[in-house]
């Protein structure tokens, strides 16, 4: 897997990698990671990272759903 980029973000980290003929966007906060992948040959690189800006709203909810999620796990102290 190659990183190919990485897009600036207060609170999430966004790579971009490609990996067998994909790219694959990784979306990283605290102890959650979220991964997309999207067919080189379907998606240009342009369109992968026009798409994570149209998204990131929705990728922070899931976010914080997700870390909710892991709260629920933790023992009661």
């Amino acid at each position: 897997m190659r990183l190919i980029g990485q897009i600036q973000h207060p609170h999430l980290r966004i790579a971009i990698h490609e990996y067998n003929g994909k790219y694959l966007v990784e979306f990283e906060g605290g102890r959650c990671r979220q991964t997309y992948k999207f067919d080189k040959e379907l998606y240009p690189l342009e369109a992968v990272q026009q798409w994570v800006s149209e998204v990131e709203p929705n990728i922070m909810e899931r976010m914080h759903a997700m870390h909710e999620d892991l709260k629920k796990l933790l023992p009661k102290t």
